[in-house]
């Protein structure tokens, strides 16, 4: 069995003032995480106004997350929540870090039936 990963949160105040320069001082700073060489921001973010949503953005210093990462981190951050990883078109692409993968929060209610209808009965998380 795999040993839970251990996230602990990294206050950054070099972020959070670089984060209300750019998105205003009353905009929600995403929470800044790490678990060894993982670092993960956890936002509760506006995708369009009055839509918010829960963004975890996963780095690692040395390679692209594997999936089981992806996976813990979404159901030790945010747990109950249903994410997707979205594979926009490339010239859609706004990502500066090469070692960087988004989880998005989805209200697909569609998926969301879907998965629950070919659910394996695992524990919930």
């Amino acid at each position: 069995m795999a040993t839970a990963r251990r996230w602990e949160e990294q206050p950054n105040e070099a972020f959070v003032k670089m984060w209300q320069t750019a998105h205003g001082i009353d905009a929600p700073v995403p929470k800044t995480f790490r678990s060894g060489l993982l670092m993960a921001l956890v936002g509760f973010e506006p995708v369009v106004k009055g839509d918010l949503r829960w963004h975890i953005s996963v780095s690692h210093r040395d390679r692209v997350p594997s999936w089981e990462e992806m996976v813990e981190a979404a159901h030790d951050l945010r747990p109950g929540v249903a994410f997707v990883i979205g594979v926009p078109p490339r010239s859609w692409w706004v990502n500066v870090h090469p070692h960087c993968l988004h989880l998005w929060e989805t209200k697909d209610l569609n998926l969301i039936a879907e998965w629950k209808r070919n659910a394996r009965g695992d524990q919930p998380t």
